[in-house]
């Protein structure tokens, strides 16, 4: 059976709308499950890539907002490009990372202690609060 020209241009039509409203919905879905993440599930992920040295994961857990600063340290907050520059020469440059890592989450707050350690021979108690919002890690200050 051989569809007339018109029948064909009006089915190619339904087929594209519906080819759009799936991709909206599929689109709209993954942004949704981005918001699912629990502030946990976003501190675990960098905890995770931390232990690898995955600066890609490492990076995309932080909003471009995010902030950094030492609590008892007298220093400014890092933001923006100092942020950055921070993460990259402070953590993924020299592989810095938490051992036997414990998570305490209230809210989206979630605070993580263990042991750091880097390869430049450098080990501490770590006690490190994040602050998660949108799926990000918006704020990481270090309590020491």
């Amino acid at each position: 059976m051989m569809l007339s020209f018109k029948k064909f241009f009006v089915y190619n039509a339904v087929i594209k709308n519906l080819l759009i409203v799936v991709l909206m919905f599929v689109a709209s879905f993954e942004s949704y499950a981005k918001e699912l993440r629990m502030p946990k599930d976003i501190v675990t992920e960098l905890v995770e890539a931390m232990a690898v040295n995955d600066s890609k994961r490492i990076k995309a857990v932080f909003s471009q907002e995010a902030t950094q600063e030492y609590k008892r340290w007298w220093a400014r907050k890092k933001q923006g490009d100092d942020f950055k520059k921070w993460l990259q020469s402070d953590i993924i440059d020299v592989h810095g990372r938490v051992l036997n890592p414990k998570l305490e989450v209230n809210d989206n707050q979630v605070i993580v202690t263990g042991t750091y350690v880097n390869n430049d021979n450098y080990k501490s108690t770590a006690n490190f609060l994040f602050v998660v919002k949108e799926g990000k890690i918006v704020s990481w200050t270090i309590r020491y």
